[in-house]
């Protein structure tokens, strides 16, 4: 099963040593997503990283703390995540109706909007 985390807030990551040919540092937006690859592995002295793939690039080892660290910070989500919010907006969508509350309504409709946006192919969130 393939395993992805889905960008809710832009970040950058700086992949590899500075004066090696492997440094670069990568920008990630809001809707793209990243693949899991492989298993973590652990590097002596420095902790442990796991194999990601952005988007339309080669795979690259990430800091699993760092990974922890934008979880936390919620820049990173899981599908399971994203479809648990999508189902308590969803649900607040039908109680603000049926309690005719336009305010929450507005308010949950954009957040629903904002993850379903999330969810779908990245060039339909590019084009918006």
């Amino acid at each position: 099963m393939k395993q992805c985390l889905y960008v809710f807030r832009p970040f950058t990551y700086e992949k590899g040593n500075k004066g090696c040919s492997c440094h670069g540092i990568l920008r990630f937006q809001i809707g793209e997503q990243l693949e899991v690859v492989g298993e973590p592995f652990y590097v002596d002295h420095i902790g442990w990283y796991v194999g990601v793939v952005k988007e339309g690039e080669e795979p690259f080892p990430m800091s699993a703390d760092f990974i922890d660290e934008l979880y936390a910070k919620d820049a990173l989500r899981t599908s399971v995540d994203l479809s648990l919010e999508l189902n308590y907006h969803n649900h607040k969508i039908d109680e603000a109706l049926e309690n005719k509350e336009e305010e929450l309504f507005m308010k949950h409709s954009a957040a629903y909007q904002k993850i379903k946006s999330v969810l779908s192919e990245p060039a339909l969130v590019k084009g918006r």
